[in-house]
């Protein structure tokens, strides 16, 4: 008898955490943030992106629109001498979730950074200079978000 209540209770259960999620995700609605990165400490880095892996999981990928814009010190998480596998990791993973970068071509310029030195990225995502971007995107109605 107790074995014939335990399916349907478990069942019940599973049911309303799965209807639960959804409904937590929404309560945020949609969501434009722009990430600014321009910290070259990978910790700081690392710890970025795993908020921004947060910020899909409370709000839900359908509802989030970020772009994650690097300039400065912060296109240490491109640079080959500078990355690690955890943050390249990280990076993919964002990527695959819809995730969008600007890599700021000013940067790239006054700091001689050769393309062939950078891992995780590529010319389509360069935009001429990170902090007109991040003003362009805030404009638009991007919320401004610094890790």
């Amino acid at each position: 008898m107790k074995r014939s209540l335990l399916v349907p209770a478990m069942a019940v259960l599973a049911v309303t955490v799965a209807l639960a999620m959804p409904a937590a995700a929404s309560e945020y609605g949609k969501q434009k943030v722009v990430y600014h990165f321009n910290n070259g400490d990978s910790k700081v880095i690392f710890a970025g992106l795993g908020n921004i892996l947060n910020h899909i999981k409370a709000v839900g990928q359908e509802n989030l629109d970020v772009v994650v814009v690097a300039h400065g010190d912060g296109l240490n998480m491109f640079h080959k001498k500078t990355t690690t596998p955890e943050i390249q990791s990280r990076i993919k993973a964002l990527k695959m979730q819809g995730i969008k970068f600007g890599v700021c071509k000013n940067t790239l310029v006054s700091k001689k950074i050769d393309i062939k030195d950078l891992e995780g990225t590529n010319e389509k995502e360069f935009v001429q200079a990170g902090v007109a971007e991040i003003a362009h995107l805030q404009q638009k109605g991007y919320v401004y978000i610094k890790p």
